[in-house]
């Protein structure tokens, strides 16, 4: 899975709301910006956009380092996105999301709801009983709905999601593959040295202790 600007801003705006997604425009991309000159270029003030930046911090989004301004004697922090900090937010709260649809999904396929012509209120067969089969608000009688079109547009979330997933899980079981391969490579290859070494070694040894005889 390929970690997008639409993907970042998704995971961000859940944190920080729209007001924080140009802060995360100008660190997209970049390594070690610099707070005053986020401050600078957002036009907002430096407590503020330390605020956000915190805030993505303590969610293991971005990290900081810190260089001592040798004119002024204070320390200004450099931040930047983590990259594989944000994949995994996107995937944990992907699963999140999946498990709900799946729930509600489930819900809709067994439940029967009662809607107010008024649409005032939407009620499962339990509730709509409890009322006698009348709105609540308005008074009015409810009456059944169909919700066949909600639930096939829960399906279809469900299996964007499932798609989305299972897509990020074949690529990281390639990557795990591509690594074991080079981990396995480098270690035949400082075997093989080692037996070269070694067979060098007991040639010299052993053409030693001809020359001795002789």
């Amino acid at each position: 899975m390929r970690l997008t600007q639409k993907k970042i801003e998704e995971i961000m705006l859940s944190i920080l709301g729209e007001e924080g997604l140009p802060l995360v425009k100008e660190l997209s991309g970049k390594q070690h910006v610099s707070e005053f000159e986020l401050a600078d270029k957002l036009k907002k003030d430096i407590k503020i956009v330390r605020k956000m930046l915190y805030l993505l911090y303590n969610h293991n989004l971005v990290s900081f380092i810190r260089k001592k301004d040798k004119i002024k004697g204070w320390y200004i922090y450099y931040w930047t996105l983590q990259s594989e900090s944000i994949k995994f937010s996107y995937i944990k709260r992907k699963k999140e999301l999946l498990a709900k649809l799946q729930q509600r999904l489930e819900e809709e396929s067994k439940e029967l709801f009662f809607t107010c012509p008024n649409r005032c209120v939407r009620l499962n067969f339990d509730q709509a009983m409890d009322f006698e089969f009348h709105c609540p608000e308005c008074g009015e009688l409810l009456s059944q709905e169909n919700n066949a079109e909600r639930v096939e547009t829960l399906r279809k979330k469900i299996a964007e999601i499932e798609a989305e997933l299972e897509e990020f899980m074949e690529k990281r079981k390639a990557r795990k593959a591509v690594s074991k391969a080079r981990k396995k490579e480098v270690k035949t290859r400082k075997r093989d040295k080692q037996r070269k070494t070694a067979t060098k070694k007991t040639a010299k040894a052993v053409k030693k202790s001809v020359k001795k005889k002789k």
